[in-house]
């Protein structure tokens, strides 16, 4: 029985690896593109197409980042420190 298993895997092997005495050829796929072609094509694209269509967007009411700041007491390791502190939100003018 294991005798039979190793014929058949001996006879199956060559076919897979490509010993069965044809030739070899290359694949084409058609959906691969080499990346320096395909930077080309991109390029290419962008040159065709024009400038980038932009977009101004307007908010109904001007926001603006109201911030607040202090000075604040912080106990270290190497003594009493005071350090900066700020909080920002968004608000309308």
């Amino acid at each position: 029985m294991i005798a039979i298993g190793v014929v058949a895997v001996g006879v199956a092997v060559p076919d897979v690896v490509g010993l069965g005495g044809g030739t070899a050829a290359a694949q084409s796929g058609g959906y691969y593109t080499p990346p320096a072609t395909y930077e080309r094509d991109v390029a290419r694209a962008r040159r065709a197409a024009g400038a980038p269509t932009r977009l101004e967007v307007t908010p109904r009411r001007p926001l603006v980042r109201v911030c607040e700041d202090w000075l604040d007491i912080e106990n270290r390791p190497s003594g009493t420190v005071i350090v900066p502190k700020m909080r920002c939100r968004w608000g309308y003018r």
